[in-house]
């Protein structure tokens, strides 16, 4: 990894999803050619939703361009990634495919410059195709499935005027200290929730959300294909209840649009994973290798019949081959699980394996344990064979003493007896096994 450069003050972040590699080439490109004023005090980072594309080797081989990896991570949650991999005080985060005014980066240095410890978030007016026709704002309304429609304050007008507070706007362009970040919600799946929520969150912070009418953006329209539409109210729902912000109005949306039936059953399943006792943890990881697609159906099959389906995640395991490539392998995916815990801020994950099978009253039973967990300083947590819980008081300690290559680990794994024994003499004090069992393996 290239160090960020000496005078570096910020970070602009270009978020790819949907292989829109093309797109964040021409992003980064123009930052460079466009803004060269600007050059020495920022890093460009490309958050990567979609690093298996076929267009992503290009990018990864461009010197001047930060790559960050992300394609255990989608939709909302790479905004917030992009922010938290940040090595600088300010963040400028942008959609791949945005072009920024000439000027536009600059000023927004020396309004960094200006406001040492600022709390707010900014952001900036659209431009349409025609560089003429200003979008400052969205208007809180739905308009089919989407949260807000487009609004022009007359004080966006004037590029020199000064900022003004606004309610919401796209996040396509969005620009904060990475010190006053408030985070998504880590379970947000999709894409479409985050407008109103972010901005809800900055306020309730005592923060503002500011226009500033120099950093005009423009961009090229979006092809992404249209989401779920249930996983888009239920990310909603979800973003909505966290932020204090009340769902009557989503939902007598959602039925004007889809029907009584849908949106009862999308509050049912909401109900339910918000009841259920894994939705304790910030994450829940199921740990399968790429060549067993038949195991992950099969554990599918038993979360679902656990009422878990929509918490639990598959997570792909790190095949090793030889005779120690089982424990090798077994170590490095748990690392990975928690190296993507930590860059994504959370506090503790579970970790799974793909053979784990659960008692016959496990959610009681994890329930309970779950109780007297919480009034503990716990660092490990092993729940029964096949899942084990990390705390993010160790992730750091995992991380530096744990090697993150394959022969490295054959050595470590050989050393150490393996992750399990690793965990049992460095983490004694916080190490807590669960009775009775509330899982088994094989």
């Amino acid at each position: 990894m290239t160090p960020a450069p000496p005078a570096a003050r910020l970070t602009v972040a270009v978020v790819v999803r949907d292989d829109d590699h093309d797109g964040a080439y021409f992003t980064a490109l123009a930052l460079r050619l466009h803004h060269p004023e600007a050059a020495g005090r920022c890093e460009l980072l490309l958050a990567d939703g979609d690093p298996g594309g076929p267009a992503a080797p290009a990018l990864r081989g461009l010197p001047w361009l930060r790559h960050v990896s992300c394609d255990q991570v989608h939709g909302s949650a790479l905004r917030d990634l992009a922010v938290r991999e940040a090595r600088t005080e300010w963040v400028l985060c942008v959609d791949s495919g945005t072009l920024l005014a000439p000027g536009a980066l600059a000023r927004l240095l020396a309004l960094a410059d200006a406001r040492p410890g600022a709390r707010d978030l900014f952001q900036g007016p659209l431009l349409d195709d025609d560089l003429r026709a200003v979008r400052t704002h969205l208007d809180p309304v739905f308009d089919g499935s989407s949260f807000g429609t487009w609004g022009c304050d007359p004080r966006g007008t004037d590029p020199d005027a000064p900022p003004f507070e606004i309610g919401m706007q796209d996040l396509g362009l969005f620009a904060c200290r990475r010190e006053a970040w408030p985070g998504f919600n880590p379970r947000l799946r999709g894409h479409g929730a985050e407008e109103g929520y972010l901005h809800k969150k900055y306020r309730a912070a005592g923060a503002r959300v500011l226009c500033l009418p120099f950093l005009r953006w423009t961009r090229r329209a979006p092809g992404a294909p249209a989401p779920d539409p249930g996983a888009l109210w239920r990310d909603r729902l979800l973003a909505w209840e966290e932020a204090g912000m009340a769902v009557e109005p989503v939902l007598d949306h959602c039925r004007e649009v889809y029907g009584d039936a849908a949106v009862d059953g999308w509050v049912a399943e909401r109900a339910a994973e918000r009841a259920h006792a894994l939705d304790w943890f910030d994450a829940v990881l199921c740990v399968n290798s790429d060549t067993e697609p038949l195991r992950w159906v099969a554990a599918a099959r038993r979360f679902r019949r656990l009422g878990a389906d929509a918490i639990v995640r598959r997570f792909p395991a790190v095949t090793v081959s030889g005779d120690d490539g089982r424990a090798a392998g077994h170590a490095l995916s748990h690392r990975r699980a928690v190296e993507q815990a930590r860059r994504r801020g959370l506090s503790h994950v579970l970790v799974l394996e793909d053979d784990v099978t659960f008692h016959p009253d496990a959610e009681a039973l994890l329930r309970a344990h779950l109780d007297e967990l919480a009034e503990r300083r716990w660092t490990v947590c092993r729940l029964g064979g096949g899942a084990v819980a990390y705390h993010g008081r160790v992730f750091d300690r995992l991380l530096a003493e744990i090697p993150a290559g394959e022969g490295d680990m054959r050595v470590w794994v050989a050393a150490h007896g393996g992750l399990e024994r690793y965990c049992d003499r460095r983490f004694r004090e916080g190490l807590v096994s669960v009775a009775p069992a509330v899982t088994a393996q094989g």
